[in-house]
């Protein structure tokens, strides 16, 4: 996700209510709200537009459901526009209007929440679903995953194939700043951008959603197969697992460098224990932090952005035999379900939990400050 600082609040509340008005009714009329979130002024325009036609080719409610498909779209060039997209008694796809913006930064944290909060007044609904579609880099702060700070540059051969990073205006939106912008409780958030199916991630968001769905490595520009995954999130109960098995499926069946993808469910409500469980093994085994062999700790990462490890394989390297079963355990909970191909691009996947973490870097004072006050970080103090 991206930010930019110079949008005002003020401005986006001009723009929010001089858009096409709706009268809500207050209350629940609505079962489900699925809101698709697309910041895609970007290089990645092209695979926005080819995920929009392929939406429209699958499930979408018809224009009298009580379910609603809602979707903000903002291509390169063009003004961004919320619409509630549904079946016509024709069969045809349908788009009506809800909000016409003027020229906003939609990576922008003031941004989002005002979207969220519209969609909130005009579709009060029992339960609420977010997509996310854009640029990410996990818990990085801004701008680090581009520059590396110190690290070399390194040409990356599978620039054009990834979401991992694209210039929106120049800015990105941080962890904590998308915290600040879901301003209600949705029953999932789903991940279409990279690099968010960390620890520190889903720990942050976990009062936010019941369930979280994201890949701990990067996702392939062309995201989640959007012609199939909407019959399963409109289920009376949501069928999260099916749409991970979904976007699996779609990878997995491609050849060569496409059949790349990972993907995991995360449940937010046991991640206090996960917390409590790393915490005593911090605590415990400090010192083994720093004589890690690290070849043996499974990589999400390419070229030199080594700031993405399986947690798992951390934990069973440092942990007693039963702190590590205690921490296993706590971890089941938390991923509820996982796939991954056998490689990533150029990772080779040979043990795969589903969550990836930050290892202390001693050497990395900055991004060891930075990291600490993350509340992951708080709870489970790998880094005091």
């Amino acid at each position: 996700m991206r930010r930019i600082n110079f949008v005002l609040l003020a401005l986006v509340l001009i723009f929010t209510f001089n858009s096409c008005e709706k009268t809500p009714s207050g209350k629940p009329e609505y079962n489900r709200v699925v809101v698709l979130y697309m910041a895609a002024n970007n290089n990645l325009n092209s695979f926005a537009q080819q995920n929009l036609d392929l939406l429209k080719d699958g499930f979408i409610p018809e224009e009298n459901s009580k379910d609603i498909l809602i979707v903000y779209k903002h291509l390169e060039g063009k003004d961004p526009r919320l619409v509630r997209l549904f079946k016509g008694r024709a069969g045809d796809i349908k788009e009506d209007v809800v909000s016409a913006y003027e020229d906003q930064n939609s990576a922008n944290g003031d941004v989002l929440k005002a979207v969220l909060n519209r969609v909130y007044k005009i579709f009060p609904a029992s339960e609420y679903g977010l997509i996310l579609w854009s640029h990410a880099t996990g818990w990085l702060p801004e701008g680090y995953y581009d520059s590396s700070y110190n690290q070399a540059f390194m040409e990356d051969p599978y620039a054009h194939l990834v979401k991992s990073f694209g210039e929106d205006r120049g800015v990105e939106m941080e962890v904590k700043e998308l915290k600040a912008s879901i301003p209600y409780k949705f029953s999932f958030i789903l991940f279409d951008c990279c690099l968010m199916g960390g620890v520190e991630t889903i720990y942050e968001l976990k009062d936010l959603t019941d369930y979280i769905i994201a890949s701990p490595t990067e996702i392939l520009a062309y995201g989640f197969p959007y012609s199939e995954i909407m019959r399963p999130l409109f289920k009376p109960k949501a069928n999260l697992e099916e749409v991970c098995k979904l976007f699996y499926d779609y990878y997995n069946n491609e050849s060569g460098i496409n059949r790349s993808a990972t993907i995991a469910l995360y449940k937010t409500a046991e991640l206090s224990e996960l917390a409590k469980a790393s915490n005593t093994i911090f605590n415990n085994n400090r010192e083994k932090i720093q004589l890690l062999n690290m070849s043996k700790i499974q990589p999400y990462f390419r070229m030199n952005k080594h700031w993405f490890w399986d947690i798992d394989n951390l934990m069973r390297e440092i942990a007693s035999p039963s702190e590590y079963d205690q921490f296993n355990l706590a971890l089941k909970k938390v991923v509820k379900a996982k796939w991954s191909t056998s490689y990533f691009l150029d990772i080779d996947i040979n043990s795969f939990s589903g969550l990836s973490t930050y290892i202390q870097n001693p050497e990395n004072n900055f991004l060891d400050s930075f990291y600490r006050d993350f509340d992951w970080n708080s709870a489970s103090e790998m880094i005091k």
